[in-house]
């Protein structure tokens, strides 16, 4: 169900051909709103290229009369089983008091989120998430007035390089090498596995749909093995202990460097693994000259990452809230 657009407004799903339009009003928002332009049409498109994200189906924009864009949503079907439906949307800035807008695309991304439910178990709780900046008070006024609930808050934490990056010193019988394609991809499936098995939103899939995802990262084209550090353990056979996952462009500043992961398995834990794992990743992007890096964290993290974090030298530099809608009640199978 959506709502009626008034006189002369349109809609349509999105085409690649879109991701230009799409980009730019994601940037106005976002200029309006925190003054940065973290969009560009090949994130988007990057975005949308997603073997179980199907544009036709899952996206929807709003015209003007004059034929701009003014409103995109789109939903996210991702997880096996379909548990929990991401959600995504952006209301150009001149449309922030035009409630009619935010009900279309609103209205629009729980019908569309509904389709997953008879997919999932009887008697999973089902949920449409949606995320937003803590700045962005119009959009989390919205999210409320349609009946989603803030759930989290997550930072994003930076370090800039400035030659001074501090060693990374290996635990006893640990060793840090790059990821190899093909012979690593099951391990490194597994390690994440067990590292990630109790964070909030990870909800533990069948095997071969996580490893379906790894390897699709690894087809990407800002896949760089050589920035997919594995700590080994030579007392263990050269088991893998942990990982860090880096992109050497973070999507909102390419001239800082993603760390995109960063778990160690239950076994190995306790022993500053992470912590060098890390500086390891820093001074190896520090040597390409990069200025620094960036990492999203969630506030509640079990495991003491942000405490991690904020000791290797990384800052809080924006935050940004979880929000989620119950779309039907049941056994939650997602940690919390």
């Amino acid at each position: 169900m959506t709502y009626q657009l008034p006189d002369g407004y349109t809609s349509r799903p999105a085409t690649t051909e879109d991701a230009e339009p799409v980009a730019a009003l994601w940037n106005t928002r976002s200029e309006a709103i925190r003054d940065e332009r973290p969009s560009s049409t090949e994130r988007v498109l990057k975005a949308w290229d997603h073997p179980k994200f199907n544009l036709s189906d899952d996206s929807r924009l709003v015209f003007a009369p004059d034929g701009a864009l003014i409103g995109y949503a789109h939903i996210r079907d991702v997880k096996d089983p379909p548990v929990d439906v991401y959600s995504g949307r952006s209301v150009h800035p001149d449309y922030d008091d035009a409630e009619w807008l935010w009900d279309d695309l609103f209205s629009w991304m729980e019908a569309e989120a509904r389709r997953v439910i008879p997919r999932a178990p009887e008697d999973a709780l089902i949920a449409l998430i949606a995320g937003t900046l803590e700045q962005d008070l119009m959009e989390q006024r919205e999210l409320e007035r349609h009946g989603f609930k803030h759930d989290r808050t997550f930072h994003r934490m930076r370090i800039d390089f400035d030659g001074s990056v501090a060693p990374a010193v290996l635990p006893d019988g640990i060793s840090v090498r790059a990821a190899v394609p093909g012979k690593d991809d099951i391990e490194l499936v597994t390690v994440y596995r067990e590292a990630f098995a109790e964070h909030y939103g990870i909800l533990q899939q069948p095997f071969e749909t996580d490893l379906e995802e790894w390897r699709h990262l690894m087809s990407e084209d800002d896949f760089d093995a050589s920035l997919w550090f594995l700590a080994t353990d030579t007392t263990e056979g050269g088991a893998v202990a942990g990982f860090c996952v880096c992109y050497a462009e973070a999507p909102r500043d390419p001239k800082l460097a993603l760390i995109d992961e960063l778990g160690v398995r239950p076994a190995w834990r306790r022993r500053g693994i992470g912590q060098a794992l890390l500086l390891h990743a820093f001074a190896e992007l520090a040597g390409r000259e990069i200025q620094g890096a960036m990492l999203n964290v969630d506030t509640e993290n079990k495991s003491g990452a942000p405490a991690l974090y904020e000791h290797v030298g990384m800052r809080s530099v924006q935050a940004s809230l979880t929000y989620v809608k119950e779309l039907r009640p049941g056994v939650n199978l997602i940690p919390q």
